[in-house]
C-alpha cells in the first residue's frame, strides 16, 4: 500500500520549502498508529499496535468482551483439565489400593502360627498311635488358632475334655483337646492366631498340656503329622 509523505527541505540558502512524494507505507516496529481512521476493515478509534514481525497484533486492541469471553473459556479448559487429572490420580490410588489388597488376601490366606508357645511332649503316631502332638506348657497358656477359618465344634467331647475344631480352607480342620476355657462358639469366623481358649487338663489328661490335631478332607478325615504340616507352612517348633 503507497501512501503520500510530505518532507520539508531546507536548501543550502537556508529557505525551507515542501516536497511531496509517493513511497510504500512504512511502519516502524512499535509503532502506534492513530485512532481517529483506522485502516480499512478496522473501526474507527480501535487502536492497532504493530508487533515485532510487521504484522497488526489485534488482540490488544480487543473490546474487553472478547477478552472476558477468552478468559472465560481459558478457565473452562483449565477446570475441565484438572478434573480430568483428578480422575486419573483417584483410579491410579483405587488400582494401587486393590492390588494392596490383594497381596494382603494372598499373604493372610498362606498364614499359618503356632497354635501354642510350648515345648513337644509328645509326638505324632509312635507305639501308642498318637493321632495328634501334645504340647506342655503352664496353666492357662493362650491358645490360638492356627489358620483362619470356622468354628465347627466348641465344647465338651470325651476324653478331648473341652475341645474345639477350626474347618479351614481346602477342608483341612484343626482340633484342640483338654482346654480349661472356650473362648469360641460354634459358627463363629475366626483370624489366623486368633486367641480360642486356654491351656488345661480337662478330659482324659495326665496334666495340663494342648493336644492339637490337623486332618484332612473335613472333621472325620484322615489324620497327619501336625508339626510336618505345620513345616509345610513356614511354621516351626
Amino acid at each position: 500500500m503507497a501512501s503520500t509523505i510530505g518532507l520539508v527541505m531546507i536548501n543550502s540558502t537556508g529557505v525551507a520549502h515542501s516536497e511531496t512524494s509517493t513511497s510504500p507505507e512504512i511502519r516502524p516496529t512499535g509503532t502506534v498508529l492513530g485512532a481517529s481512521a483506522g485502516p480499512s476493515g478496522t473501526a474507527p478509534g480501535t487502536v492497532n499496535v504493530i508487533s515485532a514481525d510487521g504484522t497488526d497484533d489485534l488482540s490488544a486492541g480487543a473490546p474487553d468482551g472478547e477478552a472476558a469471553e477468552a478468559q472465560r473459556r481459558l478457565s473452562a479448559y483449565l477446570q475441565v483439565t484438572d478434573q480430568i487429572v483428578a480422575r486419573e490420580a483417584a483410579a491410579t490410588l483405587s488400582q494401587h489400593a486393590a492390588a494392596t489388597a490383594a497381596e494382603t488376601e494372598r499373604l493372610e490366606a498362606a498364614r499359618w502360627v503356632r497354635p501354642i508357645e510350648a515345648r513337644i511332649t509328645q509326638g505324632f503316631g509312635g507305639a501308642n498311635r498318637h493321632i495328634g502332638v501334645d504340647f506342655g506348657a503352664a496353666h492357662g497358656t493362650p491358645i490360638h488358632a492356627a489358620h483362619r477359618g470356622t468354628v465347627i465344634y466348641a465344647g465338651w467331647e470325651s476324653g478331648y475334655g473341652n475341645f474345639v475344631q477350626i474347618m479351614h480352607e481346602n477342608n483341612v480342620v484343626t482340633s484342640y483337646g483338654h482346654l480349661s476355657r472356650i473362648d469360641v462358639r460354634l459358627g463363629q469366623e475366626v483370624a489366623t492366631g486368633e486367641q480360642i481358649g486356654l491351656e488345661g487338663n480337662t478330659g482324659k489328661s495326665t496334666g495340663p498340656h494342648l493336644h492339637f490335631e490337623v486332618r484332612l478332607n473335613g472333621q472325620y478325615g484322615t489324620k497327619v503329622d501336625p508339626l510336618t504340616w505345620l513345616a509345610g507352612h513356614g511354621v516351626h517348633y
